[in-house]
């Protein structure tokens, strides 16, 4: 929250911290102190081992009530990690995307950047994070199974949430704590919703508005432009190479650079396939937007001709009425007069 603030006076060339603070900033400030302060209190416990009149020793003490409780609320930090994706992103330390960007009025927040990851890499996005949230409730429901039972391990738990998570339930193993019941009641309605509702939802909340799909096809452009004339270098770079070698005979290196040739001649194709696919989907949406346009126009005149339409027959039968009552007056008058 205070580097936002910073970039927001930065942005808007304020000279006191205190113009850009108002009470909703400040209670996010206040939030977010709160979160990061949660902490088990840092004690020193130690645990010997009983001997007990069966030759039995008791289980040693793991957590404290109160230390799993506020082990369990330190993960609201993971807020943090939108914002660390943020402060690394190429985008943010792109002049290409800030410049473009500004002109646009796109404000570069975590959205737009999970939109971006989503739409270069979604598989890779989806994967670290299934598998993050494996993990996480993974060791919240071995602390809270902490009693010598079947998930008590984080072996044991890391096989038990997956299952949960897939909605398939083998039944081998349960949690028998209220909080490792909960875990693994949480963990099955994300499955759920991550199985069901994957590209009904996500598809909607991660698409492109119409200005961040402008920047983003124009950024892409540019990168497959610098991609293509990277490759044609390396053709002419490795095709001036094996003419070189030709001339001195040398077989290994007429193979090497043959080879080096092929593949570089196939990258450059490639990814030339790629610029042309983007340039082509940027054109359909103009299609598109143009083919909308007409048709709003096509509209807009239909609607116009059919309101004039209707006021012209309106007039008709105005006239005709007044036609009607002439021929009568007219039918009437000789009658009187005789």
């Amino acid at each position: 929250m205070l580097s936002s603030l910073q970039l927001f006076m930065t942005d808007n060339s304020l000279v006191h911290w205190r113009i850009a603070v108002n009470t909703k900033k400040m209670a996010w400030i206040l939030l977010e102190i709160m979160v990061c302060a949660i902490h088990p209190f840092p004690y020193e416990k130690r645990c010997n081992e009983i001997e007990v009149p069966n030759s039995e020793k008791q289980a040693l003490i793991f957590l404290s009530q109160a230390d799993i409780f506020l082990s369990i609320l330190m993960f609201l930090r993971v807020y943090l990690l939108p914002r660390t994706v943020l402060l690394h992103s190429r985008v943010l330390v792109d002049a290409s995307y800030r410049s473009i960007g500004a002109l646009n009025k796109i404000k570069f927040q975590y959205q737009f950047i999970i939109k971006i990851l989503m739409n270069t890499c979604p598989g890779r996005v989806l994967l670290i994070l299934t598998i993050s949230l494996w993990v996480v409730a993974s060791w919240v429901l071995s602390v809270c199974e902490r009693e010598p039972q079947g998930t008590a391990n984080l072996t044991s738990a890391m096989w038990l949430i997956p299952i949960t998570f897939l909605t398939i339930g083998y039944g081998d193993m349960v949690p028998h704590t209220i909080c490792g019941r909960m875990v693994c009641l949480v963990t099955g309605v994300m499955g759920v919703g991550c199985t069901a509702l994957i590209v009904a939802v996500a598809a909607q909340k991660l698409e492109f508005t119409k200005a961040e799909k402008h920047v983003h096809n124009f950024m892409m452009d540019i990168h497959y432009t610098k991609q293509i004339k990277g490759a044609a270098a390396n053709v002419l770079r490795e095709a001036w190479l094996l003419h070189r070698h030709t001339k001195q005979e040398d077989m290994a290196k007429i193979r090497l650079h043959q080879r080096e040739l092929l593949a570089a001649i196939h990258i450059f194709r490639r990814r030339r396939i790629k610029h042309k696919n983007l340039k082509d989907q940027v054109n359909a949406m103009v299609d598109i937007s143009k083919m909308q346009m007409i048709m709003t126009d096509l509209d807009c005149n239909f609607t116009s001709s059919h309101q004039d339409l209707e006021k012209r027959i309106d007039q008709l039968d105005k006239k005709l009425d007044e036609i009607s009552r002439l021929i009568l007056t007219a039918i009437e008058s000789p009658q009187l007069a005789h």
